[in-house]
Order: structure tokens, then C-alpha cells, then sequence
């Protein structure tokens, strides 16, 4: 192992640009900031990059550096209502924790995505199915429904007033009445929940639904949480200054996973592999930079403290939760930019997540697409096929499946893979399909 960590260390000293993933530890995100502001690396992570230009524009509409939601306040909400969420994703921790709430607490849950999930039917009170690219118009209509009755700074009140909500609600499929229906379920219910996921971060007008979003939380006091795309993609974007590009020569960081970690609760949590507070990889990337510690904590407390970290003691490693990060007030800049003409995709559609390959099954997961007979019908393209298409420049490779219980011309593109390309990582989840057969080979049978 040591001969690996000096082996990247001598990497990480010869590189412009580091690239990394948003599963590092925040001691291993502090010392690469240090090495950015020191000797001007590049510090590359496109999943978290797209996260913090998301909550920078957040911020400049609610006044605090990060959303205030937190879990226990989800946990005891009458209404939870999550947009741009797909619970099936398994990049993070937080979809397996709203499971457990919609399952125990059984809130009344407003369902806001362009597919049908039918693992949710159950829980579902409210299913608003919208148009694929069409979010800022839906976020849009969201603040315009639920701030009506609601105080607003004149500046603000013009805003919403200004917006065509005929047309915005046409071309995103969210009829008004259904709008209203939300708003009746709401009631006057003193707990309300919004939950934000990833497919609004990659959407190429993330900083303006940002905005509208915001506007809940400080104005309908709206629990608000904007779940991390990855394991600690919220502690990287809080303490490290990310870049867009990699420039000059680059290295592929691999994580030492020693030291902490913030979930989508804003909990800092030590790594249960941590405990034995070996930190020799921390130490070894820290020289780099002159920094040589005896343990994690030293690392720790030095952790950005307008940020919302806070000063840990010994004692303290012993909680589950041994802090929490706190929302710290800023100046608010809003601004909205007028809505533009909401993007149209037509004909069939993919949407691209992760999922967690289960290390026993590993060698045995089998790479597929999957879509609804409606969409097999729109594609011509039948069970077991073997085809071909891009996206970003990343080919895949893919036997289609159609499951009897999807609808509509979305296809499912579930991937294993880890190292993707940025553009990739960066870009909007939902994409046009151009698809090849291969060689007219067939993967299965179409009566299975």
C-alpha cells in the first residue's frame, strides 16, 4: 500500500490538473484545496462541480450557504414532495433513507418526474409526470403555486407575476388543475418537505431552477433538501474550489478513504474502515504541501469553519453524527433570468443512472436497456437486441429488455461503470436515442 500512495503522490506533484471522485474523504478535499491554493492545481470532480454551481445559485436566493432541510424535519413532515428524484438511482445514500420514511411514516407524497416509477405506487398520493428538459418551467410553476398566498418582497412578487404560466404549463404537460390539486393537498398541513435530486443539478438551466427552489425555503418555509449526488459530494463542494476543465497533465486520483464524510443530513460521519486511525495516505498526499499530522482530527479541525464545520474533540468520534454542519448566512444576490422556449425531446428517450454492483454478483451484471412496449414499438427495436449508442462521447453497449410494467417511450440505461467520462458525469441525465443494431445479433428470447 505504501508503495501505491507514493506512486500517486509523485503523480499528484508532476500534474496540472487533479482528477477525483466525489467519494473522497473532506481531510483528503482539504489538503487538495491546500495544493490548489499553494501551487495552483486543478482541482477536477464533475459530479460535485454541477452540485456546487447548483447550491452556489441556491444560495443567492435563500441568504444561507446551504439548503436548511434536514431529516428529522422530513421524517415528521404531513407532505413530502421530491422533483427530479429517481429513487432507483443508488449513487448515494439518501434514496434508501426516503424509502424508510415514505414506508413508515407514510406522508402524503407528491411524486414530480417524467417516469413513472411503479416500486412507488404504493406510496404515491400525487403522481405530476412532466416533460423531459422541461424543469425550470415546472420549478417555476412549483414556486408560482405554492407562494401564492404567501408575503412576498415586491421584486420577487413581480417576478412570479411576470410568468406565462398558460405557456409554461402546456409545454411541461403540468396542468394547472393538477398544480392546484397539489395545493389543496397541502392544505394548511405545517410541515412540508421538498426533496431535490440529480437530475436537476445536470440540467442546463440548474442555476435558475436553483433559484426558484430557494425561493420555497425562505419564503414558504419549506423544508428543502438537495440530496448529494454522491457519497461525499456535499463535504468536496463545500471545502474545495472545483474547476470545469482539466488543463496540462493529469492525474486520476484514487481515494485512501481515511477520514469523514457529510451525508445529504449535513451529519459529518468517520468511515468505519477510519477507526483504526491509520492515516498514512492522508499523510502522504498532506507532505506534498509541508502538513504532517498523528491523526485525522488534526486534519479535521482545520476543515473551513465559515463553511459550517465545527472544532471536533476525541469524545466527539464516538457519536454517529460527531457534528453537523451549520448553515451560515449570506448576502443574497437574486436574480432570475426570463424563461426561455422549454426545450422538446421528441421521439424515444434514455435515461442514464448508477447503480451498485454487488461484488458477489460482479462478472454477472448484464448491461442492458431497458424500455416499455410502447417505446419497443417507437424503436422498432424488440427483447433481446444488441445494440449500440452514444452519449457524450461514451459508447455503450446494450441488450434491450422491455418490462411490462414501464410506460411511455423512456428507456431505463442503468450503469455499473465508475470511471466515466466528465462530459458524462456533468451532463443532463435524460438524453435523445441514435442507436445502431449490432450485427442483428439477438441476447436471450423475446417469449422470456
Amino acid at each position: 500500500m505504501e508503495s501505491t500512495y507514493e506512486s500517486q503522490k509523485e503523480k499528484i506533484v508532476e500534474a496540472d490538473s487533479i482528477v477525483f471522485s466525489a467519494a473522497i474523504t473532506n481531510e483528503e478535499a482539504y489538503i487538495f484545496q491546500l495544493l490548489k491554493e499553494r501551487q495552483g492545481k486543478r482541482l477536477i470532480c464533475p459530479e460535485a462541480k454541477v452540485y456546487q454551481d447548483f447550491l452556489k445559485a441556491y444560495s443567492s436566493s435563500s441568504g444561507y450557504h446551504i439548503f436548511k432541510g434536514d431529516v428529522d424535519t422530513l421524517s415528521a413532515s404531513d407532505v413530502v414532495i421530491s422533483f427530479g428524484v429517481w429513487f432507483q438511482d443508488e449513487s448515494t445514500e439518501a434514496t434508501s433513507l426516503i424509502h424508510k420514511v415514505l414506508g413508515e411514516k407514510k406522508p402524503q407524497f407528491v411524486y414530480m418526474h417524467p417516469i413513472e416509477d411503479a416500486r412507488l405506487q404504493t406510496s404515491i398520493t400525487q403522481f405530476i409526470k412532466y416533460e423531459v428538459g422541461s424543469e425550470e418551467g415546472v420549478a417555476a410553476l412549483l414556486a408560482y403555486a405554492l407562494l401564492q398566498d404567501v408575503a412576498l418582497p415586491e421584486e420577487t412578487e413581480d417576478i412570479l407575476d411576470d410568468l406565462d404560466i398558460g405557456y409554461l404549463s402546456a409545454e411541461s404537460n403540468v396542468g394547472e388543475e393538477e398544480l392546484e390539486s397539489m395545493h389543496s393537498l397541502i392544505g394548511n398541513k405545517t410541515t412540508v418537505s421538498l426533496i431535490i435530486g440529480n437530475d436537476l443539478y445536470t440540467h442546463p438551466k440548474a442555476e435558475q431552477i436553483a433559484k426558484l427552489i430557494a425561493l420555497l425555503e425562505k419564503y414558504a418555509g419549506i423544508n428543502v433538501l438537495c440530496i448529494p449526488p454522491l457519497r461525499n459530494a456535499l463535504g468536496v463542494v463545500l471545502i474545495c474550489d472545483l474547476d470545469d476543465d482539466v488543463q496540462g497533465q493529469s492525474v486520476n486520483y484514487d481515494t485512501c478513504e481515511e477520514g469523514t464524510y457529510v451525508n445529504s443530513d449535513k451529519c459529518v460521519y468517520i468511515n468505519n474502515d477510519t477507526e483504526t486511525l491509520n492515516i498514512s495516505g492522508l499523510n502522504n498526499i498532506a507532505t506534498i504541501v509541508g502538513l504532517d499530522a498523528k491523526n485525522f482530527i488534526d486534519y479535521s479541525n482545520q476543515l473551513p469553519k465559515d463553511k459550517g464545520f465545527q472544532i471536533l474533540s476525541d469524545d466527539d468520534l464516538k457519536n454517529p453524527c460527531i457534528s453537523r454542519v451549520i448553515p451560515k448566512e449570506r448576502i443574497r444576490d437574486f436574480t432570475l433570468d426570463e424563461i426561455d422556449d422549454l426545450p422538446v425531446y421528441d421521439g424515444a428517450v434514455i435515461y442514464t443512472y448508477k447503480k451498485v454492483e454487488n461484488a458477489i454478483e460482479k462478472g454477472q451484471v448484464e448491461d442492458v436497456l431497458i424500455g416499455s412496449k410502447q417505446f419497443s414499438t417507437a424503436t422498432k427495436l424488440q427483447d433481446g437486441d444488441l445494440i449500440s449508442f452514444e452519449i457524450e462521447g461514451v459508447k455503450f453497449v446494450r441488450v434491450f429488455k422491455i418490462d411490462t410494467s414501464m410506460k411511455g417511450t423512456i428507456a431505463l440505461n442503468p450503469t455499473f461503470a465508475i470511471n466515466l467520462s466528465a462530459s458524462l458525469l456533468s451532463s443532463y441525465r435524460f438524453s435523445r436515442l441514435a442507436f445502431e443494431k449490432i450485427n442483428n445479433q439477438k441476447i436471450g428470447n423475446n417469449d422470456e
